[in-house]
């Protein structure tokens, strides 16, 4: 769940203009290291030390925003920030993201055809599509974007009965 806090800073990174490869190298510089976000989010650790492996660790364009995460103890959510700064990024390519999960894998006519719908209905020039098998779906699809889900499985159906038959 995203945080008006991460969204927030988020907003920040984004409008520092760092090239996207900065910061795509902290992100996986904090995903090998869960010690680094713990330590630099250590509230016995000063400040002055935190500032220290910063400098040591990244470059100079991220560094005062990173500091800022430290001092404001908002380090523990640099994962939150950087999923809402990677949406900023997306939209400002006008590119919307989507889950499609289901059954039987689509074949790349019918993901070509998913794509242009979102991309028509969402006014985007582009789509990411993430793919992802799940046999608990019976058969069909749910495709994802955003908040919206759209349910055209199997499983969700007998759930839409269910709650049909409940409600008589």
């Amino acid at each position: 769940m995203m945080t008006s806090q991460a969204a927030n800073y988020a907003k920040v990174l984004f409008s520092l203009g760092l090239k996207e490869e900065a910061v795509q190298q902290v992100k996986q510089i904090f995903l090998r290291n869960h010690e680094l976000i713990e330590a630099l989010d250590n509230p016995i650790i000063k400040e002055k030390e935190k500032e220290a492996v910063i400098d040591r660790i990244f470059e100079n364009d991220i560094r005062s925003f990173l500091k800022v995460l430290c001092k404001n103890q908002c380090i523990s959510i640099l994962d939150k920030i950087l999923e809402a700064y990677e949406t900023l990024v997306l939209d400002s390519k006008n590119i919307i993201t989507a889950k499609l999960s289901y059954v039987t894998r689509p074949d790349e006519a019918e993901l070509g055809q998913i794509k242009d719908m979102l991309c028509d209905k969402y006014g985007k020039t582009g789509v990411i599509l993430d793919l992802e098998e799940d046999d608990s779906l019976i058969g069909g699809y749910v495709l994802t974007v955003g908040d919206m889900e759209f349910d055209k499985s199997v499983r969700g159906t007998i759930s839409e009965m269910k709650k049909a038959l409940i409600r008589r």
